[in-house]
């Protein structure tokens, strides 16, 4: 074991110092590496930047689930991407036709959602049949509007799939001339997939994943990226080199100002950037800067496609950032970083982005100048968590109304390597939502003296 540890240390401090090798090349010759600022492009419905993500990459499903005769399986990797898999197997076929049908009975619905012998993948929150279009290459020209919030695979069906809505339990009918899941069926069985127990449990009109038992899952370390304010400033308050820039520090936080309609806020502590802008010229649609056209009213869809355009604009890396959800009190677009399947969840926004557009003009983006950047050696701590069900219970024990508690999932907290700031420990959690709040439950359940005024 003590070889281990050290073989371990060694393996993180050599990869620690070529991240920083590179990072003085970066500095000495930043014309290397340097993002293009005007390399951000918006044509048709297809967004761009420059390391060639397009929207159809971040709109994309974040859990994979197994149905199978004993029940279902979320499937958890940080080896194996099944989502990009399955995206690899659509794009090669075209979609023949799509119908549309009605489950007017919930037990129908659910039948079909966890028919054995399939695979499901799940979104965070709903996204619209054009957008599918362009995460999977296809031509669907009915219903391009219409919502959906996950894929259903029979993997005994060679030439149909099913996009499933629980809102309004709505199911399109996708059907090609043959499909292939051989590759699918393989990676199922590799021994690098965790099989994670779990029943789906209604959560106001959308299902949510419930663990039927406690699980293990395993911690990682990774290098951090962190982009530098100076190069923020021309990406989001003076795009045309036009404006005068003002900033002044004040209270562990900086403020840049362009005297006018735009102002970014960065805490000097935790990196959490606030930029906020009421701009009349802020919601446009065209095919490039020349052609923007003001749009008073946007619909569900276009807000999906103005909120990557943003994040986009940013410069920061989109590997691994998902669309994980909107909120529809705040009209806020929510992108989280996700490993193995599972969310990073951060109130400083590490690895994330929220993206607030209104019809009134006015607009806030929510991220950090921190972000993840390549997998390192880590001790391979193990982490344990109760089931679902334990978890609710605490937290009613503890003296949480069952009215308040609006959600609980399992993500990743972020913790700085006690070895190096340069390293990120990304532990496995419970987070809880209450009153429109994401929090870790080890804080809700040890703050039991605030707990019964909640």
């Amino acid at each position: 074991m003590k070889l281990r540890n050290v073989l371990l240390h060694s393996g993180l401090t050599i990869t620690v110092i070529i991240s920083i090798f590179f990072t003085a090349i970066i500095w000495l010759n930043p014309a290397t590496f340097q993002r293009n600022s005007k390399a951000t492009t918006a044509t048709g419905d297809t967004f761009q930047n420059n390391d060639h993500k397009k929207i159809g990459d971040v709109f994309l499903p974040t859990q994979t689930v197994l149905n199978e005769n004993d029940g279902l399986y979320q499937l958890s990797s940080s080896r194996i991407d099944l989502v990009q898999l399955f995206r690899q197997q659509l794009v090669k076929q075209k979609v023949q036709r799509i119908s549309r049908h009605d489950y007017r009975s919930l037990t129908d619905y659910q039948s079909l959602l966890k028919q054995s012998n399939a695979v499901v993948f799940n979104y965070g929150s709903p996204i619209t049949v054009k957008i599918f279009n362009q995460a999977f290459k296809q031509k669907i020209n009915k219903y391009q509007n219409l919502k959906y919030n996950r894929i259903l695979v029979p993997l005994n069906n060679k030439k149909v799939i099913y996009l499933m809505n629980d809102a309004d339990k709505n199911v399109f009918k996708v059907t090609f001339n043959k499909l292939s899941w051989h590759k699918l069926k393989k990676q199922l069985k590799n021994n690098d997939i965790q099989h994670l127990p779990v029943d789906y449990e209604l959560e106001g009109n959308q299902y949510r994943l419930a663990y039927k038992q406690a699980i293990t899952l395993p911690s990682y370390s990774y290098l951090i990226n962190k982009v530098n304010a100076s190069s923020l400033v021309p990406e989001l308050l003076n795009s045309d080199g036009q404006s005068t820039i003002t900033t002044k520090v004040q209270k562990n936080q900086t403020i840049y100002s362009d005297g006018g309609d735009n102002r970014m806020v960065i805490s000097n502590q935790t990196g959490k950037v606030t930029f906020s802008s009421y701009s009349d010229l802020n919601y446009y649609t065209g095919p490039a800067e020349s052609a923007r056209k003001h749009v008073e009213n946007l619909s569900y869809n276009e807000l999906l496609k103005q909120s990557f355009m943003r994040i986009n604009s940013i410069g920061s890396s989109l590997d691994d950032v998902r669309f994980a959800g909107y909120d529809l009190t705040n009209q806020t677009a929510i992108f989280h970083s996700y490993v193995a399947g599972f969310p990073i969840i951060s109130d400083n926004n590490y690895g994330g982005f929220k993206i607030q557009i209104l019809n009134s003009g006015a607009q806030q983006y929510n991220f950090s100048i921190y972000s993840l950047q390549v997998m390192v050696p880590s001790s391979g701590k193990e982490v344990t968590l109760p089931s679902t069900s334990q978890v609710y219970q605490s937290l009613l024990q503890e003296g949480y109304s069952a009215a308040k508690i609006k959600g609980i999932k399992i993500g990743y907290r972020w913790q700085v390597n006690r070895s190096s700031k340069l390293v990120v420990d990304l532990l496995p959690s419970y987070f809880v939502n209450i009153n429109g709040q994401w929090s870790n439950y080890q804080n809700l359940l040890g703050n039991s003296a605030t707990a019964k005024t909640r």
